[in-house]
């Protein structure tokens, strides 16, 4: 029995496939969680332009700017996003700015490659319009879209219509004269609405551009540079763009967030997080480097827009501290780990092209590549994260015992009369703290802060050595040996003689100093030695 061909089965029983206006909604309001993603599109785009720009000598490398302004009444505002990128020819502006998920981009060279991100901006605005302009073209193309006309497609109950019905019907185009030189794309979001209306607020504005966008880092930042030499390194250029925000007359210049300090919470004082150093990280293997700061880690990073390490890709942020939380969450069966990444601040870039972010850049699209990227994270980076908080919390318990015993030994000298003896063993007990502040005991601790303690017990050396010592010695000393022992603090050591004892004390006094702070801790600890000993 000959069976039917499937060919002409398909030939025949073919029908239109129709693409609804509901399919806009899903692609605007759905699409991201956050608002002021799409400004983060927009700008993206601005980036993309600006390299095709300087890959193709339009722009000389630096020299892309994005410019970002509030105007319009205060009833009704609007924000533009404007770049001096390549533009769009006028033969294609029309059709490349109302297509649907038809980019012409590659991920290999952009950071936008699904052409959807542009129409992100109607669900918060009454008109979208594209400006663009080419260079070596006298003229310029406008593509403008009624979004309360969009949006009135999209209300519950309506009819639905054919996808391509609505952009016809809501989209106008003209072109207009402009010198040949002039090349660009302005993006208006004009009479913003809704949620939009928080897009000219430039207290939410300008913290979300400095996390997302892909600028260089402050001047100020001691560490820009290091970071810098690592991706070059690696054979690798952290693009950059220019970005500025413009509110009137007053023009602000967009950078990475990152400082030499931030403030942490979590204590009772108030603490800052200060960097002394970065710890870098690298793997030509699976295509991706990064860095984390190293401070004394005093506790959770109380800024939003640093706190946790972040990756980026083009050197546009991905999502922002919940990644690396959600990796660190796997370290331990508790979970426990994830709250300690908030700790740290830090950048992972990637570079393997096989790694492609999702289409709401919260995370990445799960294959084989992201996957070895996610395990190298987890166990090089996350897990390190956590070591240098634990080390950093024994170190801190170490630095505290030996400044509380600086004056113990300051006071010694100052009594009248001293022996040989006492000489000698004030000799050897401040030589075992100056050797202490010299070994790996105070790892994690700001080398500053060992630096000055070590000049302050140099500084009683020195003193000490221009005592002369009398004989014969009294009946009782003056010194009073101080505490040994490793992490607990001296006022909590007390009648505890048991080195065994000692040690669990340690412990307890580090695990109660990373969940309530120094001062809490030893009040806690002091408590339990006074139980132990009644």
């Amino acid at each position: 029995m000959k069976m039917p061909s499937s060919t002409a089965a398909v030939a025949t029983d073919i029908e239109p496939i129709e693409v609804g206006s509901f399919f806009l909604e899903t692609l605007t309001t759905g699409m991201y969680e956050d608002p002021s993603h799409c400004i983060r599109e927009y700008v993206q785009n601005s980036y993309d332009a600006i390299r095709d720009a300087v890959r193709t000598g339009v722009l000389k490398e630096g020299d892309g700017r994005v410019l970002i302004s509030v105007g319009g009444a205060s009833r009704s505002p609007s924000l533009s996003i404007r770049d001096n990128g390549i533009g769009i020819p006028a033969a294609r502006a029309y059709s490349t700015l109302v297509s649907l998920g038809a980019s012409r981009k590659t991920p290999a060279q952009h950071a936008g490659f699904r052409g959807i991100g542009r129409l992100a901006g109607i669900a918060y605005c009454t008109t979208l319009r594209f400006t663009t302009k080419a260079k070596g073209e006298d003229q310029g193309t406008v593509v403008e879209y009624d979004c309360g006309l969009i949006r009135g497609f999209l209300k519950p109950g309506a009819d639905p219509q054919d996808v391509r019905k609505v952009v016809r019907a809501s989209v106008k185009t003209r072109t207009f004269q402009e010198t040949t030189d002039e090349h660009y794309t302005d993006v208006e979001m004009a009479g913003l609405t809704g949620l939009g209306l928080d897009f000219v607020q430039m207290e939410l504005l300008q913290p979300y551009l400095r996390q997302v966008c892909p600028v260089n880092y402050a001047d100020n930042f001691d560490f820009a540079d290091q970071i810098r030499a690592l991706a070059a390194g690696y054979g690798d250029t952290i693009g950059v763009i220019q970005v500025e925000t413009r509110q009137k007359r007053e023009r602000i210049s967009i950078h990475k967030p990152y400082k030499n300090s931030a403030a942490v919470g979590g204590t009772k004082r108030s603490s800052t997080s200060t960097l002394y150093d970065i710890e870098t990280f690298t793997s030509k293997e699976h295509g991706w480097y990064g860095w984390i700061g190293k401070s004394n880690f005093p506790g959770e990073i109380t800024d939003e827009t640093v706190a946790g390490v972040r990756f980026r890709m083009k050197n546009i942020q991905i999502d922002n501290s919940k990644l690396i939380e959600d990796i660190a969450e796997e370290l331990t069966a508790s979970g426990t780990d994830r709250r300690l990444q908030r700790w740290a601040v830090g950048e992972i870039f990637i570079v393997n092209t096989e790694v492609v972010p999702n289409a709401r850049r919260d995370g990445f699209e799960d294959n084989q590549a992201w996957r070895e990227i996610r395990r190298d994270v987890k166990e090089k980076v996350a897990r390190r994260v956590v070591r240098l908080i634990r080390t950093a919390s024994t170190s801190r318990s170490n630095l505290k015992r030996l400044a509380t015993t600086f004056p113990q030994l300051e006071g010694a000298l100052q009594v009248p009369n001293l022996t040989t003896s006492d000489k000698a063993k004030l000799e050897a007990e401040v030589k075992k703290q100056i050797d202490t502040l010299g070994s790996d005991k105070l790892a994690g601790v700001d080398p500053k802060e060992v630096s000055s303690l070590i000049s302050k017990y140099k500084g009683l050396q020195e003193k000490l050595a221009g005592i002369q010592a009398v004989d014969p010695p009294p009946t009782s000393s003056p010194l009073t040996s101080p505490s040994e022992e490793g992490d607990v603090p001296s006022s909590a050591q007390g009648p505890v003689e048991d080195p065994q004892a000692r040690d669990i004390l340690g412990v307890v006094y580090e695990v109660l100093a990373e969940e309530l702070g120094d001062e809490e801790a030893q009040r806690l600890l002091e408590l339990i030695t006074s139980r132990l000993t009644e």
